[in-house]
């Protein structure tokens, strides 16, 4: 799943998380990364399009470069 988070300071960060994850873990995470949260976007991705390497799922958390 990617999900978009701004940021309060204005810095807006992709993560691709898997659907596993607690919102309340992933929130605590992306805290500890960037600051205080304005607001966050969740996406699923279409079931027969994924771009997402099965290791990098395995892994846990990646993040994506981010949007300015």
């Amino acid at each position: 799943m990617k999900i978009l988070v701004h940021f309060k300071s204005g810095f807006k960060q992709t993560f691709i998380v898997p659907k596993c994850m607690l919102a309340l873990e992933f929130r605590n995470m992306a805290r500890e990364i960037g600051g205080n949260i304005a607001s966050i976007e969740f996406s699923l991705p279409p079931s027969r399009q994924t771009n997402i390497a099965p290791i990098e799922l395995q892994n846990g958390v990646s993040r994506l470069p981010d949007k300015r």
